[in-house]
């Protein structure tokens, strides 16, 4: 590691090869959906369990929490996984390509569980992009390149030095509701942010 990496910088691997499957995160606040690859090659079982657990709930939006939708059936390669990051649609979390090996995610459900209970807890574990958290050796492996790290300080240079002295509240609202939230970014992206 050189002098000029921080230690708790990891070079992602980048895999080129393999299968991914798709986790689609929607999420009734935000009005979005995100997509989550997961290699498959190594992840097999955890995925299927995983599967099995999503599928055992009947989803729909409550309140502020997401749903979630593991498709194993059809997988997509690790060249289109990597594009879909790219794809700009939404404005509160992108897309994510994980190459790390994923833990078993035990939810706790109990028989007495009701569905509204089991879509908590399963959002409590991983609503906004927690499935990073739940990689062994805590190393989701992301494939993301710096070029997609967003800086919540950065900001159009251009408004701040515009001459005209008439803008409004309103356009200073409108400013804000651009920003990222960054409490709801998930915590492997507010420690690469620049």
């Amino acid at each position: 590691m050189s002098s000029s990496t921080k230690p708790s910088e990891k070079i992602p691997s980048r895999m080129t090869t393999g299968q991914y499957v798709l986790i689609q995160e929607t999420n009734g606040k935000e009005c979005e959906s995100w997509y989550y690859f997961i290699r498959y090659d190594g992840n097999e079982q955890v995925l299927q369990k995983l599967h099995q657990d999503i599928e055992s709930i009947d989803w729909y939006i409550i309140d502020d929490l997401s749903t979630f939708d593991v498709e194993l059936e059809h997988k997509v390669s690790a060249l289109t996984a990597k594009e879909m990051t790219k794809v700009e649609l939404n404005c509160q979390s992108f897309h994510r390509k994980f190459d790390g090996k994923l833990k078993e995610i035990n939810f706790g459900f109990k028989k007495k569980d009701s569905n509204d209970k089991k879509i908590s807890r399963v959002f409590d574990i991983l609503g906004y992009g927690q499935i990073d958290e739940h990689f062994e050796n805590n190393d989701p492996d992301e494939d993301i390149d710096e070029e997609d790290l967003i800086s919540i300080h950065s900001s159009d240079d251009t408004e701040s030095n515009s001459s005209s002295s008439s803008s409004s509240d309103d356009d200073d609202d409108v400013d804000n509701d651009k920003k990222l939230d960054n409490d709801n970014l998930p915590a492997n992206l507010k420690d690469l942010q620049l």
